[in-house]
């Protein structure tokens, strides 16, 4: 049982960490595409040449920025698609293939359901996806800015609170049913399992509140980054987006367990 904590513990810190360093990437390029140069006046002429090189190389890295956001798709470039960072299979992958484990809440969740995790390790590992999470969200404020990675993520309030669990269980369960089956589908076929990226984007862009902006895919998340900033705590309205999630793992699950059963 040791182990299992110990690969579930270092599994979802990697994971946390990982998912931050994209988001901060994105967050920062959103940031430089806005970037405008000062046409400032004065000064004598070294003092003006270097003014000059300064602001061609902010206008540069501005359209650079914007050429990046560009080739991206539209929620992602938008940052409405936090799936898209914390959910990524482009980390998610990789870390099966080094822990043995998908660190995904919902996909844990279905795992329980299909009988490869037993309850007793399903309450094991709850306390571990919350807390590793909140503790090392919390520690990287203390090297990165929180407008950059660490910023809450906050739902629309203006739908109906049962509306919006519907819309994370639904779009949970395709998630950790793909999620599960992609691969092996991408395998058979000869194809890179890179590709499951952009055959999840619908998934990933799927929006579920009122202004379209897309899951998380991860309770866990949601309170770990409210954690992060204390001075933004959750409302009650917001619970929908941390039931929603565990709801859809479980959904996928038994979609799962009668769908694409394990080999007895």
């Amino acid at each position: 049982m040791r182990h299992f904590v110990n690969r579930e513990a270092t599994g979802v810190f990697v994971w946390a960490l990982l998912s931050c360093v994209v988001r901060s990437c994105l967050s920062l390029l959103a940031s430089l595409s806005t970037q405008r140069p000062h046409h400032g006046r004065g000064g004598g002429g070294s003092r003006r040449h270097v003014g000059t090189i300064a602001e061609a190389s902010i206008a540069a890295t501005s359209v650079l920025a914007r050429w990046a956001l560009s080739a991206m798709p539209p929620k992602v470039a938008a940052l409405a698609a936090p799936g898209f960072s914390f959910g990524s299979t482009w980390i998610l992958y990789p870390l099966k293939d080094r822990y043995g484990l998908i660190p995904n809440l919902p996909c844990r969740f279905a795992e329980a359901v299909m009988g490869r995790l037993s309850p007793r390790e399903l309450l094991v590992i709850l306390p571990i996806h919350f807390l590793v999470p909140a503790i090392t969200f919390r520690s990287l404020q203390l090297f990165i800015p929180s407008s950059c990675a660490l910023e809450s993520e906050m739902y629309s309030e203006e739908s109906l609170w049962l509306v919006d669990v519907m819309r994370e269980t639904f779009v949970n369960a395709l998630f950790t049913v793909g999620l599960l089956v992609i691969p092996e589908l991408l395998r058979i076929n000869g194809i890179r399992r890179g590709f499951a990226l952009l055959i999840l984007y619908p998934v990933y862009s799927f929006g579920v509140d009122a202004d379209g902006k897309a899951s998380i895919f991860g309770p866990n998340v949601i309170y770990s980054l409210s954690c992060a900033n204390t001075s933004k705590a959750l409302s009650l309205m917001q619970s929908s987006h941390l039931i929603g999630p565990m709801l859809g793992g479980i959904l996928g699950g038994k979609i799962m367990s009668n769908v694409f059963p394990d080999d007895k």
